[in-house]
């Protein structure tokens, strides 16, 4: 899935630095094969892995209260190495503090209600009324 993955990054208009527009990717297209710990949460000192952030986002975006779940693609390095991700786009219809609630098993940091760097990513996220954005991230 590597190779998919890199293929909707650039098909999305690519990697900038951070400082633009960002791509976005389903969880399935980010986790489904990754085994790097590098690639999610890799300062978090008790490490939970690629997997089992994939299986806590998952029982997020199931929620009734989700329309979807989206990873924001912070860095590129090469088309050999997953890319890199220090956040997660929630759109749902309750609070920021209680999508962090779900997230706990992932020690996510104080949620945001806005894009990752202030700029929607190349990908539009639809936002249905009354939903809201939350933002989840690692440091």
């Amino acid at each position: 899935m590597l190779a998919e993955l890199h293929a909707e990054i650039a098909r999305q208009g690519g990697y900038d630095d951070g400082a633009g527009a960002e791509p976005v990717v389903s969880l399935e297209l980010f986790f489904d094969g990754n085994e790097d710990p590098a690639s999610i949460g890799c300062n978090l000192p008790d490490h939970p892995g690629p997997a089992r952030f994939y299986e806590v986002l998952s029982a997020i975006r199931d929620r009734p209260e989700v329309d979807s779940v989206w990873v924001g693609v912070s860095e590129v390095t090469g088309p050999d190495d997953w890319p890199f991700s220090d956040h997660v786009y929630v759109v749902t219809t309750v609070s920021p503090f209680e999508v962090a609630s779900w997230a706990v098993p992932l020690s996510p940091g104080e949620p945001g209600d806005d894009w990752w760097n202030g700029v929607p990513p190349l990908q539009e996220i639809e936002i249905p009324p009354p939903a809201r954005l939350v933002t989840l991230w690692w440091d």
